[in-house]
């Protein structure tokens, strides 16, 4: 197929609200998912709040985003950041209680979200949108280390389920072992990579990557 013809797949961000559909080599069109929150009240509630915090922790700064507002503390001493985090999430959430929010504590940052909104909605749009333009959708790989990531493999699982009879297949993997709604897992976010290589067929790629990082060989995969 021509280059000028490649299908550049969906990107989605912000915990799904935020995402552009597939395109072929034109500028990507982002699209919102409303969730009837009014971001700019809360921003004016929560941003003087979340500059205090700044203010009083080296390293920590404030990400803006059309569908969140993030506080990330990563680069901080790790005591006094989780500290500060859970200080943090404490007063945003009194400041906040009437607004349809919710507050979300990741690995080194804390979000306020929509109430409503998680990664499962754009994984439901996505496969229905695939399913809708092709009448079947034959694989489907979702993979996540968080615990966000779990409304994803529901999404997976309900839509597997309404496809029955159709010869597809859908794996839900966890990256690290640990409780969770997928049936799969793998150790670290390495294997997530030499996954999505193995799955590409590429061997002269999968072969440049073993010899690289001493990742699992070519055969190996495809046995």
């Amino acid at each position: 197929r021509a280059r000028s013809r490649r299908l550049f797949p969906n990107f989605a961000v912000s915990h799904g609200t935020c995402f552009a559909d597939p395109c072929r080599g034109q500028e990507r069109l982002w699209q919102y998912l409303d969730f009837g929150v009014d971001w700019n009240a809360v921003k004016k509630v929560a941003m003087p709040i979340i500059s205090k915090f700044t203010a009083r922790t080296n390293g920590s700064f404030v990400k803006l985003s059309h569908s969140s507002i993030g506080w990330s503390y990563y680069s901080c001493d790790p005591e006094w950041g989780s500290l500060q985090a859970s200080h943090l999430v404490t007063e945003l959430g009194e400041a906040l209680h009437s607004y349809d929010v919710r507050f979300v504590a990741l690995k080194g940052i804390v979000e306020v979200v929509p109430r409503k909104g998680h990664k499962g909605h754009i994984v439901k749009k996505i496969l229905e949108d695939a399913r809708a333009r092709s009448r079947h959708v034959d694989f489907v790989m979702c993979m996540g280390d968080d615990i966000a990531d779990e409304k994803m493999f529901t999404s997976v699982i309900n839509f597997s389920a309404g496809s029955e009879g159709e010869n597809s297949y859908a794996f839900n993997v966890a990256v690290g072992k640990k409780p969770t709604n997928a049936s799969f897992y793998v150790d670290d976010a390495s294997d997530v990579g030499d996954i999505l290589v193995a799955l590409s067929g590429d061997m002269g790629l999968l072969n440049r990557q073993t010899s690289s990082d001493g990742s699992v060989a070519s055969e190996d995969f495809f046995a």
